[in-house]
């Protein structure tokens, strides 16, 4: 049985039962979409009118377009996505962050277009893949052909137990991206708060710099938390950070001890949200499930990135998704 579906203004006909990416596909229309199995969530995309049949996957008013199948007619809307190309480099810098996160500085033999929130996809030679999101330098200096990536190094990873060992300054690597959608809508203007734990503070750095580099008006609060505050490692980021823009920063500890922390976790320090404003949150999945019930319950647009560990001797991403989410980076 055939309907019609707007995507993005572009009316095409689908068959029902059908997902909406193979029903986009179909008409020459690229949706972003990664993994296809909806664990990802780069496909989600907004049903503005007409019905879908979900299959679950459906928050507010969006859902995943490659599980959602057609049930009817309908118009959808996405972000059109930058291109997937890839790229070749070397590691520039090894820099110690903290006692188990590194900053991984690259040289790309071509600057690779990306929007602050997205990752990539890295394969550091003879090691298998991983998946990093873009951070950015601390200062006001960018260099286009330059990647940077926080990475935790646990002591049983393959790849990560291996900076400084294996993989040195000059390794050679593939990097290919961007990929995600959990990144900055320029044409929103309400209240911003970007919360992280651990190295999900590496996307939402990207994506404070890029406001306040903007010189956009918008009122911006940052909430990061770790484990305790020894393992705080973003404080030449947030003295930047003060000393540049009006931004509200809060940091939080589990098990607070100074005054600089404040005990608990980002998702129980955010302040007032409404229908107004965004929220970019990373890290620990418990705390992005929480966040993301927090801003569903108070009508917020919500980005969420949890970061999940690799799984198994092939590579593979455990990749947990949120609304607009992304996947781990250990």
């Amino acid at each position: 049985m055939h309907s019609t579906l707007n995507f993005n203004g572009k009316i095409v006909p689908a068959e029902r039962g059908e997902t909406l990416v193979d029903a986009a596909l179909s008409a020459g229309i690229l949706v972003p979409h990664d993994c296809a199995t909806g664990q990802c969530e780069t496909c989600r995309v907004r049903v503005v009118h007409g019905a879908v049949e979900a299959n679950n996957t459906n928050y507010g008013d969006t859902v995943l377009a490659c599980q959602a199948r057609v049930s009817g007619d309908a118009t959808i809307t996405f972000d059109e996505a930058l291109p997937v190309e890839r790229r070749h480099g070397q590691i520039e810098t090894i820099h110690a962050l903290s006692d188990d996160v590194l900053e991984i500085t690259t040289r790309l033999n071509e600057p690779l277009l990306h929007r602050p929130g997205q990752y990539a996809k890295i394969a550091f030679n003879g090691f298998p893949p991983r998946e990093y999101s873009f951070s950015a330098p601390v200062g006001d200096t960018d260099q286009p052909d330059q990647a940077i990536f926080h990475i935790k190094r646990l002591a049983n990873g393959r790849v990560s137990s291996q900076f400084g060992k294996a993989i040195e300054v000059g390794h050679a690597l593939r990097i290919e991206g961007p990929y995600g959608s959990a990144y900055l809508r320029e044409a929103e203007d309400g209240p911003l708060v970007l919360a992280s734990t651990g190295t999900g503070f590496a996307p939402i750095w990207s994506l404070a710099r890029s406001v306040v580099k903007s010189g956009s008006a918008r009122q911006v609060s940052l909430i990061t938390g770790v484990h305790n505050p020894s393992s705080i490692y973003m404080m030449p980021a947030l003295r930047w950070l003060a000393e540049n823009s009006r931004a509200n920063i809060v940091l939080t500890a589990r098990s607070a001890s100074d005054e600089r922390t404040f005990s608990g976790t980002p998702d129980q320090h955010l302040p007032s949200l409404n229908n107004e404003t965004s929220i970019h949150v990373a890290g620990n999945p418990r705390v992005v499930t929480s966040t993301q019930q927090l801003a569903a319950q108070a009508g917020a647009r919500c980005y969420a990135d949890p970061f999940t560990a690799s799984q198994g001797k092939s590579g593979l991403i455990d990749r947990l998704r949120g609304w607009s989410g992304l996947s781990g980076r250990l």
